[in-house]
């Protein structure tokens, strides 16, 4: 009887875990593009062209695909990507449960402890900042990480005696490079596999050319999608791309001018916007959080989970992609931070083996106090649009504006997008003068987001948006605007207009 009951009740403890974590995400769904590559991903749902960039480089195909399909249903592509982000954030969970639930058995934990661990893993990471506030956002990390992590389930159902599923395994792989190319480094557990059985059949095909075959299977609709659309201005692109993600522009180590405050930066990344922690300076249920978070770690290490397969599957799963993450990505980015998290939560969620009610307890904590910190968060990013983006709405409805851009790098994608008749330019402080002569004789209204400091009495503010800066460190806290105060006929100011 017990037998028979144990996976309708493991199923559906999963289902109203996910079911939760789907409703909190949809209460407080964003209402507009996040940032720079959201306007990108919008524009591709709505006509796909990577060389007018819609999207960007390499034009995550089946996320589009999927995009398409969301916005087919709900008539609006920027509330079809809030929400496969939120759906594949909150999904993601239930893939972590079953890695979860595999590596505590694997560790000799029996059914109902081992389906706690289970559990645990998915409320952990439901809770988490970078699951709830970063998960529903406009970016194909979710819907990619969702991919990945059923990917890694599928390899370790495989091990545990379905050897089937590492067919199913490979051909997931193979779609998870269409919603994100830079996934390619979650692909360990496939290596690994093709290199074990290297001597070995199925049926009369060896096993590693059946992987590959299956891996070809995920891959060729997409990438045969792109070649007879872009197939030039793909590999053009991405030379041009690659050598300047790792030359020019880019955010990767080579690129960094501080490059050993990166650890410390990627730790800073996980701690706060990751797993919602932080020090009493920034808040107490921040503190408290990550004394519950590392109490969880430390309980859940202390089962050694580095026994077993199960183990190194996830190492190979998630070692070589947040090393890949760490040399070629900015680490300041909350997206980046996502998988470290899923595996943040499955090895805090192994605590719920201690044989002590301690550990139990920390996971308990550590969910409470990830839900007090995300919960605020993120009704905050729904209430408190991108201040670049009010700033570019509220120039947009001035008559002839032009805005000089002064310490604000995020502006001008939002006024591209939001104010594209509105003239800007990017220029230092002592240049803003100049442009404002420049303007006024062309009849326009000038505006400047800093003062000139050979004219600071002459300039009022005339705006002010302010924004939770835990949602995303990426983007300004605030933004002001100042306009000439000699004949001015301005609103007034708008004190840290920080809802909407």
């Amino acid at each position: 009887m017990t037998q028979c009951q144990s996976p309708w009740r493991w199923r559906a403890g999963l289902f109203a875990l996910t079911a939760a974590g789907l409703a909190a995400r949809l209460v407080t769904l964003p209402r507009v593009p996040d940032e720079h590559d959201s306007y990108f991903f919008v524009r591709g749902v709505i006509r796909f062209s990577i060389a007018e960039v819609r999207p960007h480089w390499p034009g995550y195909p089946v996320y589009i695909w999927v995009g398409k399909l969301a916005t087919a249903l709900l008539g609006d592509p920027v509330l079809a990507l809030h929400c496969v982000s939120a759906l594949a954030s909150a999904l993601v969970a239930w893939p972590l449960a079953v890695v979860g639930r595999a590596w505590a058995r694997s560790l000799g934990a029996p059914a109902p402890r081992s389906e706690w661990a289970g559990w645990a893993a998915a409320a952990l990471w439901l809770a988490t900042p970078a699951a709830w506030v970063t998960g529903s956002q406009i970016v194909g990390d979710p819907l990619g990480l969702l991919c990945g992590v059923a990917l890694l389930a599928l390899a370790v159902s495989a091990e545990e005696g379905r050897p089937g599923r590492w067919l199913w395994a490979a051909a997931l792989g193979g779609v998870m490079l269409g919603v994100r190319l830079v996934n390619v480094s979650m692909l360990g557990p496939l290596v690994w596999r093709a290199w074990r059985a290297r001597r070995e059949r199925w049926h009369s095909l060896p096993i590693p050319a059946a992987l590959v075959l299956a891996f070809a299977t995920g891959v060729l609709p997409w990438a045969g999608w792109l070649a007879i659309r872009e197939s030039r201005t793909f590999v053009s692109l991405g030379r041009q791309h690659v050598t300047g993600h790792f030359g020019r522009w880019g955010e990767s180590l080579l690129t960094d001018r501080e490059p050993l405050d990166r650890p410390w930066k990627a730790a800073t990344t996980l701690v706060v916007y990751g797993l919602g922690g932080g020090t009493p300076r920034q808040g107490r249920l921040r503190a408290l959080a990550s004394v519950a978070w590392l109490a969880a770690l430390v309980l859940g290490c202390a089962q050694r989970p580095w026994r077993g397969t199960v183990a190194v599957l996830v190492a190979l799963w998630g070692g070589p992609h947040l090393l890949h993450l760490f040399v070629a990505h900015d680490v300041a980015y909350p997206k980046y931070a996502m998988p470290a998290v899923a595996l943040a939560s499955l090895i805090a969620g192994l605590a719920a083996l201690s044989p002590r009610r301690w550990g139990p307890a920390a996971v308990m904590a550590a969910v409470a106090g990830a839900c007090a910190v995300s919960a605020p968060v993120a009704w905050h990013q729904r209430q408190e649009p991108p201040v670049e983006d009010r700033a570019a709405r509220f120039l947009a409805a001035q008559d002839r504006a032009a805005v000089a851009v002064v310490d604000v790098p995020g502006l001008p994608t939002f006024l591209r997008e939001r104010a594209d008749g509105v003239p800007w330019i990017f220029v230092a402080p002592d240049a803003v003068a100049r442009f404002r002569r420049r303007w006024e004789a062309e009849g326009r209204r000038v505006f400047a987001t800093a003062v000139p400091p050979d004219e600071a009495s002459g300039w009022t503010p005339v705006a002010h948006f302010c924004r939770d800066p835990f949602i995303d460190p990426r983007l300004g806290p605030e933004v002001w605007l100042f306009a000439p105060a000699r004949g001015l006929a301005a609103p007034p100011v708008v004190e840290c207009a920080a809802a909407e």
